[in-house]
């Protein structure tokens, strides 16, 4: 169950996401091939904004940077470079290795993924993690920010895949059993499925960035974070939250 916008630290609306990618003038070794992308969620003191007893220096350091309240970690497979991207997959992590082998039959796309994939040709973007701190957890907010990155880092890929798993361990590792990683791994599949993955095979999710149903599905998350807003203003201004759309 969603936590109650009354919870927010802040208006999730007035949020920034910053894209970082850095490389060398002259890429060298695999970065013609994967690209990492790090996406930061960030808050900001607007400028106009009065703090109760007054701003100080740290407010004008938050106008200028903001403060990071998440992130999300994407990789880009690029195709037609001359590389082996299983290879160069498998020499970044286990996990992009994984993903790699599951889409891939040598240097082409498998079967699998042609039929998954309405027109399997071009780069693949991997969703590999979204982070929130605890104080922004539990409004549905993961979905919403990872929709946005996909909008902005998917021109010229045929699909996106993620691999859903869990994000971070409780404090006590002994919680950890089976049922608990299967539950984690279910839920967070399905905040992927309301942007518009779907289950493709090996536990991985595919979504195919030709068709209509990731813009439309984006474009509901959007309208859940304007809800998610008015409500968490009302909150703050005591006045009745508004009725949902």
């Amino acid at each position: 169950m969603s936590r109650p916008a009354s919870d927010l630290p802040g208006d999730p609306a007035r949020l920034h996401l910053v894209y970082t990618h850095e490389h060398p003038a002259v890429p060298y070794e695999d970065e013609d091939t994967l690209e990492q992308w790090h996406v930061s969620i960030r808050a900001f003191h607007e400028e106009d904004e009065e703090c109760e007893g007054g701003c100080t220096k740290a407010c004008d350091i938050l106008v200028e940077d903001g403060s990071e309240v998440g992130y999300l970690r994407l990789w880009r497979l690029r195709d037609y470079t001359g590389a082996d991207r299983l290879l160069v997959a498998d020499a970044m992590s286990g996990d992009l290795e994984s993903i790699a082998s599951a889409v891939l039959d040598g240097a082409e796309y498998s079967d699998a993924f042609e039929e998954a994939i309405e027109r399997p040709v071009g780069d693949l973007l991997v969703l590999d993690r979204v982070f929130l701190s605890r104080p922004w957890r539990g409004f549905g907010l993961g979905p919403v920010f990872a929709a946005e990155a996909v909008r902005r880092l998917s021109g010229g890929c045929c699909a996106v895949a993620a691999e859903p798993g869990m994000a971070e361990w409780p404090e006590n590792k002994d919680e950890v059993t089976d049922a608990y990683r299967a539950t984690a791994k279910t839920k967070i599949a399905a905040l992927w499925e309301s942007i518009g993955f779907h289950a493709f095979q090996n536990g991985l999710q595919l979504l195919d960035t030709s068709v209509q149903e990731p813009l439309d599905l984006h474009g509901e998350r959007r309208r859940d974070l304007k809800e998610l807003s008015a409500a968490f203003q009302a909150h703050r201004d005591g006045r009745p939250a508004p009725p949902r759309l």
